[in-house]
């Protein structure tokens, strides 16, 4: 298949290319900076992903060679199938028959694999295995078929990738594997992704492949959105209106939702998956490990169900297949017995299709100015108690939640499903980033992570200028491997709560099976890793160098996947050891020349490739960007470094800054870089509803001129301007004098994103230690839309002269 988007990013194999991963030297100076974890820890880990929780690298290798055999005295179903699917990959390659024999069949255990069960290693869960490879032989060992399964995952990622192919291969009869002790366990129990098949209808035939691709990636569940404002996609035979009507749309929006005037193609969309599909679906995932979790969504995104049963509505007015993406005021009335009626027919047949024991019910975005002014919505909330429309919300998922545990199954909804009050059992999807997550999980509520920051794959990976439409946002592959899950606010007890997380797949503008793959993966992988292997593991060069590998096993699978982002980012990173700050370039791409230059605005750059991270002693301007036969793959990127007295300095925050906005982490505020109007550039610090107090540490006592700090302003994202800035000093670091108090002189309801700058002269003060101290409004004023609110300070640099 010919990948559309590819061709515009391809590099050429006889392209030279250079290691990033950094053996780091400096010209005059020995020291080598520990920035990088380099090639030489990559080349000491197996090529697997998602990397494995423990593997202990042994001498010799294995060898398959004709007369190879798998032995397994199970006669377990699972894992007679796990075995057979196993052996006929194996039995493409000429010359191997891969007989699969009993124990009491054998006396000579070599050339073999051991596939069993193991009741003893229920230490492994239901979902880990061990992997051993010896020179004479192979095993995997688990305590359920599932963790089997996975350890056959791991080790076909060992073998070579043309097995993937289901056709015959002549010469691969010698194939080695290197010896070694695998023992691996997933790190949450929830590892999912999702996929939209309301805004563009998906033929059976690629949920198949995506199922195999979350198998591939040992993802467990398959979120599937089947109902939405513009389409309707799962038959329900009490109600065949919703496939006659409710399935088809008139036209699709043609471009983005924000170009004006709109336009239409004028065809036709539609689709829906019958009920035999639909169980054949379901079983075909069961094979691979996979639960699917159906979506059903109400109150709101009903508009498609509303053109086939109006009655349904609040108005009662006629309706059609919404043909524009975004929120729609038309909801399930709330008020009407009848809707209850029709929802819980829909989801009992639904619950008689997907054994999964939740069904998502959706709970997302639901205008309320309908029940507002709907009799039958008000007179609700009369009869219930109820204090308002919030709490109406909170009543419709308590009532459906009542009706899903009637029938043995549990409740999940985004977290919009908070509003009004959390139904008892109801496990939420935190999507609007973390906070909703944490909530929950703080009232005792299981959680999966799916914040749109990291989690939407729908969002651009790369220059918007070079990708196919997207709906916005810029979630690079990196950013997406950097998730953490679980929130540092929670305690270890609510953590627990955090049960996993979730890559989305909304495909508004994503019309094609390709489409899908090229938005989906490999962003899918890194989320793979993310939700499967240890956290004190993961690591991005690492990952990076496994990825190139992977990719040719994508290639075999034809997946239409991305080559990510070309921009180069450009870092500054402390070294302890060296106690200097070095400037680092890098990308997402693996083993692809990094140009730069370093030459002033004013100056004729030197081209140069980078190779090293480099220190500096002056504010310079760095250019960078990646060239593939003499052309720009990517916008060039500029960074300009302010050289100032608190560089290579050690500063102690006294304050944490929020994990949402951590900038370049613990030394953000000295490293040299500042931020942009855009408060989402990552090079702002923010601390939210806290104030600020940093010290720090000039290691000897100094006379500075000037101290200046920069902080931004944004009303509309709840960043407001600290009310006063203390700057404190000490020459021992324990008792400090206050020297100045600078009062904010720019009004709260100054709107746009602005900067301002605090500065301080000295006089003739020498001192050892200086402390820092922005004092934060606390919450958004009565005036603001959010009133109430924790609201945020944003500093980007404290720079001392």
């Amino acid at each position: 298949m010919t990948n559309p988007f590819k061709s515009f990013f391809f590099i050429g194999k006889s392209f030279f290319i250079i290691s990033l991963g950094l053996i780091i030297l400096t010209t005059g100076n020995t020291c080598t900076p520990q920035i990088s974890p380099g090639h030489a820890q990559i080349e000491s880990q197996i090529s697997v992903i998602p990397a494995p929780a423990f593997v202990d690298k042994k001498p010799g290798k294995f060898r398959i060679i004709p007369g190879f055999r798998i032995l397994s005295t199970q006669k377990n179903r699972d894992v007679r199938n796990i075995i057979n699917s196993f052996a006929e990959k194996l039995r493409k390659i000429e010359g191997l028959d891969i007989p699969i024999i009993a124990g009491s069949e054998i006396k000579i255990r070599d050339n073999i694999l051991v596939i069993e069960l193991a009741p003893k290693k229920s230490h492994l869960g239901n979902e880990g295995y061990e992997l051993e490879i010896d020179p004479n032989s192979m095993s995997i060992h688990a305590y359920k078929p599932a963790g089997l399964f996975y350890g056959v995952q791991t080790l076909l990622q060992l073998l070579p990738p043309e097995l993937e192919t289901g056709q015959d291969l002549p010469g691969f009869n010698q194939m080695t594997l290197p010896c070694m002790k695998i023992i691996d366990t997933p790190r949450f129990p929830y590892r999912g992704m999702h996929l939209d098949v309301g805004r563009h209808f998906f033929p059976v035939s690629f949920i198949k492949k995506y199922i195999d691709l979350l198998a591939l990636h040992k993802f467990n569940t398959f979120h599937w959105h089947l109902t939405e404002d513009q389409g309707w996609r799962i038959e329900i035979k009490q109600y065949p209106k919703l496939t006659e009507i409710s399935s088809n749309r008139n036209e699709t929006l043609v471009g983005h939702y924000r170009n004006l005037p709109h336009k239409f193609d004028g065809q036709q969309h539609g689709g829906f998956y019958t009920q035999q599909e639909i169980r054949d679906i379901v079983q075909y995932a069961q094979d691979r490990y996979i639960t699917i979790i159906p979506e059903i969504e109400m109150p709101g995104h009903s508009v498609a169900a509303l053109a086939a049963y109006p009655e349904l509505s609040c108005t009662e007015s006629s309706f059609d297949v919404s043909t524009i993406w975004g929120v729609k005021e038309d909801v399930y009335c709330a008020g009407n017995e009848k809707v209850f009626e029709f929802l819980e027919n829909v989801l009992s047949e639904v619950i008689d299709l997907f054994p999964s024991k939740y069904i998502h019910i959706g709970g997302d975005e639901c205008p309320k100015v309908r029940w507002e002014n709907c009799e039958k919505c008000q007179a609700r909330i009369q009869e219930e108690g109820l204090k308002d429309e919030d709490e109406l919300q909170s009543y419709f998922i308590r009532r459906i939640e009542k009706f899903l545990l009637s029938k043995e199954r549990k409740l999940i909804g985004w977290d919009e499903i908070l509003e009004g009050g959390l139904a008892p059992e109801a496990t939420v999807m935190s999507w609007r980033g973390m906070s909703g997550g944490i909530e929950a999980a703080r009232q005792g509520h299981d959680v999966i992570m799916t914040p749109v920051s990291f989690c939407y794959f729908d969002y651009y990976q790369a220059n918007p200028e070079t990708e196919p439409l997207a709906i916005g946002g810029y979630t690079t592959l990196k950013k997406v491997y950097s998730f953490e899950p679980v929130p540092l606010e929670l305690s270890e007890k609510e953590s627990r709560h955090i049960k996993g997380a979730q890559g989305n797949v909304w495909t508004e503008y994503i019309k094609t099976p390709e489409y899908a793959e090229y938005m989906s993966v490999p962003r899918m992988t890194a989320l793979s890793e993310v939700v499967w292997s240890p956290r004190e593991s993961r690591n991005w060069d690492n990952f990076r160098a496994r990825l190139d590998d992977f990719s040719k096993r994508l290639d075999v699978l034809d997946v239409n996947y991305s080559l990510g982002s070309y921009k180069v980012d450009i870092l500054s990173k402390y070294d302890p050891k060296t106690q200097k700050t070095w400037i680092v370039l890098e990308s997402e791409q693996f083993d692809t020349p990094i140009f730069f230059s370093t030459g002033e605005s004013h100056a004729s750059p030197e081209i140069q490739i980078f190779d090293r991270p480099f220190t500096f002693d002056r504010t310079m301007t760095i250019r960078s960007g990646i060239y593939i036969d003499g052309k720009l793959l990517d916008d060039m990127s500029q960074q300009t470094f302010l050289y100032h007295q608190g560089i290579n300095k050690t500063i102690n925050l006294l304050t944490p800054f929020s994990q949402r906005y951590p900038a370049g982490g613990n030394r953000a505020l000295i490293d040299g870089i500042t931020g942009s109007k855009n408060h989402r550039d990552g090079f702002w610090q923010g601390f939210e509803g806290e104030d600020m107090t940093v010290v720090i540490d000039l290691q000897s006592r100094t006379k500075l001129k000037q101290i200046s700090a920069h902080f931004l302003q944004n009303t509309s994202a709840w960043i407001f301007l600290p009310s006063e800035i203390q700057i404190a000093v000490s020459k021992n670091g324990e008792d400090f004098e206050t020297i100045t108090v600078i009062k904010n002189d720019v009004s709260q309801r100054k709107s746009g994103g602005f900067i301002k700058e605090f500065l301080y002269n000295f006089s003739n003060e020498s001192f050892r230690y200086l402390r820092f101290y922005a004092k934060n409004i606390g919450v958004c004023p009565n005036w603001h839309p959010n009133a109430g609110e924790k609201c945020w300070i944003f500093a980007d640099e404290i720079i001392l002269r």
